[in-house]
């Protein structure tokens, strides 16, 4: 007997395909599977399956690499600003698609958050609310979140000089859930999902065995993901794995 089972958001998102794409049977931490098809990701699948590379937890297979990867975020070390070099962050390097639902809903916010990003982040002030149609936060493609100046057009940098996300401090002040307002790419970084042929779930991350696949930096790029003194990314994200899957999955794969 199953005991997880995928969120029916994230399912919803997963099956989704983004305005002006084809529906797909992955989804990457930026909401694209780049430029890689459906079959290279069940070819993956079955190879990392024939590897003994998977657990079945509950009835979601889990990619090994999800426990041996570290993870931790540490945007002081990968904002954009001179002399980060060959380091990237998701905030500032990866753009986020969207599906049709995620901009419906954030269409809900457009005036509260043009106001609340006009007086706080210089770059967002001169942008016109909404132009031809467009609200200030798509990117020209309607199928992205924007960029302006060189990342998220939702990111902030504090006072020591590192990236937070707007979104989640708008959710706080309105009364929000975050899932409200933040865009599943951004929540479920740097994890994975696969859909399987047979309609189950896998659950892998970004590792190198999936950036060709992904189309995204080797992971040695991303400090948040290449430090091996951080601590297991099982547990920075426990809450939203539990999120994903259901209560306790996080245990599960500790255990």
């Amino acid at each position: 007997m199953n005991r997880f089972r995928l969120n029916p958001r994230a399912r919803h998102w997963l099956r989704s395909p983004s305005p002006g794409e084809a529906p797909g049977g992955s989804a990457a931490p930026e909401g694209s599977a780049g430029d890689q098809g459906e079959g290279d990701w069940d070819v993956w699948v079955l190879g990392r399956m024939a590897a003994g590379a998977f657990l079945d937890v509950g009835g979601i297979l889990v990619d090994l690499a999800v426990l041996d990867q570290r993870f931790e975020c540490v945007s002081e070390r990968c904002a954009p600003r001179t002399g980060r070099g060959r380091l990237r962050s998701c905030c500032a390097d990866l753009d986020v698609a969207l599906i049709g639902a995620e901009i419906n809903r954030l269409r809900r916010h457009t005036r509260r958050l043009h106001l609340w990003l006009a007086r706080r982040e210089p770059r967002i002030a001169d942008l016109p609310k909404e132009e031809e149609g467009r609200p200030f936060w798509l990117a020209d493609d309607c199928a992205h979140l924007t960029r302006p100046g060189g990342r998220c057009v939702f990111s902030a940098m504090d006072r020591r000089g590192r990236i937070r996300c707007h979104l989640h401090r708008y959710a706080k002040a309105h009364d929000l859930e975050r899932q409200a307002v933040q865009p599943l790419p951004c929540r479920l970084f740097p994890l994975i999902l696969v859909e399987l042929p047979t309609g189950g779930v896998a659950l892998t991350t970004l590792h190198r065995r999936t950036t060709r696949l992904v189309g995204t930096f080797p992971v040695s790029r991303f400090p948040c993901l290449s430090d091996p003194t951080h601590g297991p990314l099982r547990r920075a994200l426990a809450k939203d794995l539990d999120w994903l899957f259901g209560k306790g999955f996080a245990r599960e794969l500790r255990l």
